[in-house]
């Protein structure tokens, strides 16, 4: 007896850990899900196809998610993904569920400070910055001016921030090229899509490669 209260202990300990996650937005995968609870994949997929099936999800990315209509907000997986693509995540010894509970709790207000000095010229909220971001998210060709000089066909790869100045890096002409952003103007999205070469969009990630940003453009010029 006291074995099967023990099991449906951890069914229901397990059901509602799924529902609460799913209604926090995130998108759950059965694998990783076994994992967590230590129990088989079949199993996993038998709770989502069984025993939630009242729930509205949807498949999605290989994964369950709830479905459009049901999505409330962003989750700790989002601010986990955003801490990372910022650079923030190596600056804490472990930045997981348990230390984000403590970073944003509202008692006696937040117990860290990260400061990022602000740019030289802030990019405007409805300006070239969002075309150009949902350019790189679309995989859409640019044009623009810099330095007088006219740029069809760009291919945007990322937005890159560092000592305070954003900075366009992409394809242009066969090469990796690097633009300060505060520079570009007449910035428009063409129709045209482009794929991504693997080698450039590997290396636009690199520290060295970021760090190197300010003086991009002297160290082309040295070597064109």
């Amino acid at each position: 007896m006291h074995t099967s209260d023990s099991r449906h202990d951890r069914l229901a300990f397990r059901l509602a850990m799924i529902i609460s996650r799913l209604f926090c937005g995130e998108t759950l995968y059965p694998a990783q899900l076994a994992r967590e609870f230590n129990v088989s994949a079949r199993t996993l997929q038998r709770d989502f196809s069984e025993r939630l099936v009242f729930l509205d999800t949807e498949p999605y990315q290989g994964g369950y998610r709830l479905a459009a209509g049901q999505r409330p907000y962003r989750t700790d997986s989002d601010i986990l993904y955003f801490a990372d693509i910022t650079h923030i995540t190596p600056l804490f010894p472990s930045l997981d569920r348990r230390l984000l509970s403590v970073l944003l709790s509202p008692e006696n207000g937040a117990p860290c400070l990260v400061y990022h000095e602000p740019p030289q010229s802030a990019p405007t909220l409805f300006g070239g910055f969002y075309v150009v971001t949902q350019a790189i998210v679309r995989r859409r060709l640019l044009s623009f001016r810099c330095d007088g000089q006219d740029h069809e066909g760009m291919a945007p790869y990322k937005l890159i921030y560092f000592q305070r100045d954003w900075y366009l890096c992409g394809e242009w002409q066969s090469a990796l090229r690097v633009f300060r952003f505060s520079q570009l103007q007449n910035i428009a999205v063409s129709g045209r899509r482009f794929r991504q070469d693997a080698v450039i969009a590997r290396t636009v990630t690199r520290p060295e490669f970021i760090t190197a940003l300010p003086h991009y453009q002297f160290i082309r010029s040295l070597i064109t």
